[in-house]
C-alpha cells in the first residue's frame, strides 16, 4: 500500500477545495498534484490512497456526501491507474458508505461489483478481498439476509485464518460481526463466544483502552442483557461509554449507540422512566447522524413504542411503531425479525372486534 504523506494529502485536499470537489476529474487531479511538486506518492496510486484517507476522515466526521465524492473519485483514479486492489478498496468503502446512508440496494450493487473484480483478479491481496466480504456481510445483516451475511463473514474469517492472521484486528472485527449477527437473529447464547473473542483478540492487538475494544464491549453488552447477565453488561457499558465519549464527545452517533444499550439495561431492571430518557437521547443522536428516515432508527423507535404502550399512551406507541414500519418497509427483507416485531406491536393496538 502506498504511504500517504501530509504533503500529498494537502495537495489533494487543496485541489479539491479549488474545484469544490464536484467537477474534479481523475486525470486533472493527478496532473495537478504532480505539478504541485509533491514527491512521496505523487503518482496515481498515491493520489487514490490520499482520496481514500480523506474520505475516511469525512465519513468518520459524518460528512457523508463529501465522503461519497472522495471514495468515488478514488475509484476513478485507481481504475485509470489499472490498480485493481486499490479500486476494490475504494469501491468497498463506497458500498459500505451506502449502507451507512441506508441505501442498501445501491450498496449491494457496488459491493458485488467489487467482489467480482477481487475474485477475478489473479494475485489479489488478502486485504481487499477480506474487506469486501466483510462489508457484504454487514450489509446483509442490516437488510435481514442473515444466511448470506454469515456466508460472507465466515469466508472472510477463513481467508484470514488461512493467511495466519487469526489474531489480526481484522479477525476481531469479524468475530464482532458474527456476534452481532447472532444477536440480530435472536440467538443470544450463540452471540457470546464470538463477542468475547472479539474483545480478547482486539485487546491483545491494540491494548485494553483502545476505542475499537470499547466498541466491542458495547456490542457484547446487549447480548448479556438479554441473558440477564446484568452486572457484567453494566461494567462493559460503563467502560465503553467512557472511552467513546472521551474520543467522540457526548453528541456522536457511537455515543448514542452506547446510550441505547444503557437504556436497554435500565428497562431490564424495571427502571422505565430512566430507560425512556436514555432511549430518547439515543434517538436524538441517531437522527442527528443518520437523518429522520434511516432504517437504523427502527430499533430505538420500537423500544420507545413499547415504553409508550406500557405507560398507557397507545397513540404515542402507534405513532412510533408507524414510523418504525415506514423506515423499515423499503429497506429490509419481509421476514426481518424487527419488522415482524413492529407489526405485532401495531396489531396489539388494534381494537378487539366482536365475533
Amino acid at each position: 500500500m502506498v504511504a500517504v504523506s501530509e504533503g500529498l494529502l494537502d495537495a489533494v485536499a487543496g485541489f479539491l477545495v479549488e474545484r469544490d470537489g464536484a467537477d474534479a476529474d481523475s486525470a486533472g487531479l493527478v496532473a495537478a498534484v504532480s505539478d504541485a511538486g509533491v514527491d512521496a506518492g505523487a503518482g496515481a496510486e498515491g493520489v487514490a490512497q490520499a482520496l481514500i484517507t480523506l474520505g475516511i476522515r469525512a465519513r468518520d466526521g459524518r460528512d457523508l456526501p463529501r465522503a461519497e465524492r472522495l471514495f468515488a473519485l478514488a475509484g476513478e483514479v485507481a481504475a485509470d491507474a489499472e490498480d485493481a486492489p486499490l479500486w476494490v478498496r475504494a469501491r468497498t468503502l463506497l458500498g459500505g458508505l451506502h449502507r451507512i446512508q441506508g441505501r442498501y440496494g445501491e450498496g449491494e450493487e457496488v459491493l458485488r461489483g467489487a467482489l467480482a473484480v477481487a475474485d477475478g483478479e489473479p494475485g489479489m491481496p488478502l486485504g481487499p478481498l477480506v474487506g469486501v466480504c466483510n462489508q457484504l456481510g454487514i450489509l446483509f445483516k442490516y437488510s435481514g439476509k442473515f444466511v448470506e451475511a454469515e456466508v460472507f463473514y465466515r469466508r472472510a474469517l477463513l481467508l484470514l485464518e488461512e493467511g495466519d492472521l487469526g489474531e489480526d484486528p481484522a479477525a476481531a472485527s469479524l468475530f464482532h460481526n458474527l456476534s452481532g449477527l447472532a444477536h440480530s437473529r435472536g440467538d443470544f447464547a450463540a452471540a457470546v463466544e464470538p463477542g468475547r473473542r472479539a474483545i480478547a483478540v482486539r485487546e491483545r492487538a491494540l491494548g485494553p483502552d483502545h476505542l475499537e475494544v470499547a466498541l466491542d464491549k458495547a456490542a457484547l453488552a446487549p447480548v448479556l442483557i438479554e441473558l440477564d447477565e446484568l452486572e457484567e453488561a453494566e461494567a462493559l457499558l460503563t467502560s465503553a461509554l467512557a472511552v467513546v465519549e472521551e474520543t467522540y464527545g457526548p453528541e456522536h452517533y457511537e455515543t448514542g449507540i452506547a446510550v441505547g444499550n444503557l437504556a436497554a439495561l435500565a428497562y431490564r431492571r424495571g427502571q422505565y422512566a430512566r430507560a425512556q430518557e436514555l432511549f430518547r437521547r439515543c434517538l436524538r443522536l441517531k437522527e442527528r447522524a443518520l437523518g429522520p428516515a434511516h432504517p437504523e432508527l427502527a430499533v430505538t423507535l420500537n423500544n420507545l413504542a413499547i415504553l409508550a404502550r406500557r405507560n398507557g399512551d397507545p397513540d404515542g406507541a402507534g405513532s412510533l411503531w408507524g414510523r418504525a414500519l415506514a423506515v423499515l418497509h423499503a429497506s429490509v427483507q419481509p421476514g426481518h425479525p424487527l419488522l415482524a416485531a413492529v407489526r405485532r406491536g401495531l396489531d396489539s393496538l388494534a381494537p378487539d372486534v366482536p365475533a
